[in-house]
């Protein structure tokens, strides 16, 4: 078949096959003993967004149920942010489907504007509060506990706290939100360090607001930015793991953070690292769930998405302003999640955390958990382990330009171009035969096909 020929047919494919869901298909479990772990927070004021009988349990290793809160006195309010029958119910509902699943149960403790509470809690009310910590979790079904004391914080008071709990549930899994480090002005506190010591999970906060600002100074980021950390750009998930780890907290027990939300930019901003004297970031949690972005009628459209080679992000540039009033909006997708995945693995960390997985269920699409499905493949599923081979006619190994797991640079020239979607083509059945499958696979659904072409071609 001459040049011409293959790339019509190429063209034609594009055109008329009908994309499937690009993440459908299942895949074995991973080991347990060494599967990163992904940990979803589901809340209970998103429960309509999301019914508990839809969760993609194959996407998760824990759930953690928001939020059971303190009372100054050392008791729990229990309602979920629902009411104190229905919330209890929906906590016992959720802890036993994960259990269905194999999954473990986390009873998110605090949140936002709880800190107060939890304070007094914990200085004068301590043996009582842990043990109806304890007795909570017991009564709910729960395997452990999100220890979410995030304003008002005593981190001296805070270890205390931790080491008492670990001693009263020495067999409950306790993990721990941190925070984002902004290179600029921030370092790792040492006595949060201590904290870790008593924790099975240390997850960062690493997503808005503690990752991107606008004004004087700042450049336009994004909402979980992988890399890329400079002074106008001042945190990314790496960076911020890397200060933990330098500072004592072992690499197997952190793990990232996503936030399932978007965010934009106003002000005449189109991308990321542009000044934002005259800008404003609008959307984030709640406001802009990525299940608006995806949504009937929602932004994201395949024309105007773009990948940032440097933050390992995706961002849409939009020709006119969203319903937010932004052109620059960002946000994840299965292959910045992927991405997440093999950079976790590949640097030895443990896991990440979402908030919140309500907010990912895209119910008008036929694939409504996606992205939940893009976090089993980058997290849970096995990666390669198959080395790629020099395909027929090349002189240089297959590469993964963008390091999400998949080698779309099949030439080996080190990029991404129409050459390599014409190799794809030509050589389809010998990549099936002699390559490891999963490198090629762009779509996962455990198969070489047209449909890996046609979304290779998409990517130029």
């Amino acid at each position: 078949m001459n040049k011409w020929i293959r790339v019509s047919a190429i063209f034609l494919i594009v055109l008329f096959v009908q994309l499937p869901s690009v993440l459908a298909a299942p895949a074995p479990e991973a080991d347990s003993g060494t599967t990163p772990w992904v940990t979803g927070y589901y809340v209970g004021y998103q429960r309509d967004i999301l019914p508990p009988e839809d969760i993609y349990w194959d996407g998760l290793t824990h759930i953690a149920m928001g939020a059971a809160t303190a009372n100054a006195d050392g008791t729990l309010n229990t309602d979920f942010y629902i009411d104190d029958t229905n919330g209890p119910a929906l906590a016992r509902q959720i802890s036993t489907l994960a259990h269905v699943h194999n999954k473990k149960a986390i009873l998110m403790l605090g949140g936002a504007d709880n800190g107060a509470a939890i304070h007094s809690a914990v200085s004068n009310h301590r043996a009582v509060f842990i043990a109806n910590i304890v007795s909570t979790m017991d009564s709910l079904g729960y395997d452990g506990v999100d220890l979410d004391w995030e304003d008002d914080v005593d981190w001296v008071l805070f270890e205390t706290f931790a080491k008492e709990l670990r001693q009263a549930a020495p067999g409950k899994i306790i993990t721990l939100p941190g925070g984002a480090i902004n290179a600029n002005y921030q370092t790792v506190d040492p006595q949060v360090v201590n904290v870790t010591k008593y924790v099975d999970q240390f997850n960062l906060m690493t997503y808005y607001p503690a990752t991107a600002w606008a004004g004087d100074g700042w450049y336009s980021w994004h909402n979980s930015p992988l890399k890329g950390a400079k002074s106008t750009t001042p945190v990314s998930i790496e960076d911020s793991l890397a200060r933990y780890n330098a500072s004592g907290v072992p690499k197997e027990r952190m793990g990232m953070g996503v936030g399932f939300y978007a965010i934009g930019y106003k002000g005449g901003i189109t991308g990321p690292n542009q000044p934002t004297t005259h800008g404003m970031i609008v959307g984030g949690d709640n406001a802009y769930p990525l299940a608006k972005l995806y949504g009937t009628g929602g932004a994201f459209d395949e024309r105007y998405r773009y990948w940032d080679g440097d933050a390992l992000e995706p961002y849409l540039s939009l020709p006119q302003p969203d319903s937010f009033g932004a052109k620059y909006v960002s946000f994840e997708d299965p292959q910045s999640l992927i991405a997440k995945g093999a950079f976790a693995r590949e640097n030895g960390y443990g896991g990440i955390i979402i908030w919140t997985i309500n907010e990912g269920y895209v119910a008008s699409r036929a694939d409504p958990n996606f992205l939940m499905e893009a976090l089993r493949v980058g997290f849970i599923v096995p990666p390669v382990t198959q080395p790629v081979v020099v395909l027929p006619g090349q002189t240089a190994l297959p590469t993964d330009p963008d390091n999400d797991g998949l080698f779309e640079d099949l030439n080996g020239n080190g990029r991404l171009d129409f050459a390599d979607v014409v190799l794809f083509f030509d050589q389809m059945d010998w990549i099936t035969a002699n390559e490891p499958v999963a490198a090629f696979d762009l779509n996962r659904n455990g198969r070489i096909d047209f449909n890996d072409i046609v979304l290779l071609f998409g990517e130029i």
